[in-house]
């Protein structure tokens, strides 16, 4: 999903208001569109697999000596655990599917950051971190996989049902008068006319209720 240009300016609509503020310019990792996801650094990138082959069959090195045993233990203690375990604690599989749509919506992590609630509270690198791990990290992602793919269908629609509104749809809500006291018809219709704008999880009572918290903060077309 690329951000649209030449979008209305003016007063900012529901889903960035509250982005703005801490939102980072820099060069983004690449998107569900194939554009930049904002508010991405990128760290170095993962060793290719041909370097990874490389470093399997180069020649072993000479034998190094067995460290003192006191120094062996040092060493033990001193281990940290791998990023996947860490990982495997902290982020649940319904927080990756909830950082994946939310990605897919707004394809910007400070947004997400700012506007997601996931299970635990993760900063914003954290969140760049999981994301850029679930991109280019093979074995966090198949683990990832397999556990999303075990959701319970009612997880999985209490998930979308938390997704961010887009920009897109936002716009498209912002259209109905603030005069109006529209009913469910309403937005039904505005699904049926614009499949491919609104998140396919949506429903016309979902729409009503963003519609009024847009109406609330004064973000409609007819209201800036």
């Amino acid at each position: 999903v690329e951000p649209r240009q030449g979008r209305r300016r003016g007063r900012p609509l529901l889903g960035q208001r509250a982005f703005l503020q801490r939102e980072e310019e820099g060069e983004g990792a690449v998107g569900p569109g194939g554009g930049p996801v904002r508010g991405w650094r990128p760290g170095p990138p993962p060793p290719s697999r041909c370097t990874q082959v490389a470093k399997a069959v180069s020649a072993p090195a000479a034998a190094s000596p067995l460290p003192p045993a006191g120094l062996a233990k040092r060493m033990k203690k001193s281990k940290q655990p791998p990023q996947v375990t860490k990982d495997l604690g902290r982020w649940k599989a319904a927080d990756d599917l909830l950082l994946i749509n939310a990605v897919l919506q707004t394809n910007d992590l400070s947004s997400v950051h700012l506007g997601v609630k996931f299970s635990c509270r993760f900063n914003l690198r954290e969140i760049q971190e999981r994301w850029y791990a679930l991109l280019y990290d093979p074995v966090i992602s198949k683990l990832a996989c397999q556990a999303m793919r075990q959701l319970h269908p009612e997880a999985i629609a209490a998930i979308q049902s938390k997704v961010l509104f887009s920009k897109a749809e936002e716009q498209l809500l912002s259209r109905v008068g603030s005069s109006s006291q529209p009913a469910l018809d309403t937005f039904q219709e505005l699904l049926h006319k614009h499949p491919d704008v609104f998140y396919p999880a949506r429903t016309a009572r979902a729409l009503q209720l963003h519609w009024q918290l847009m109406k609330q903060y004064y973000l409609l077309h007819d209201q800036t």
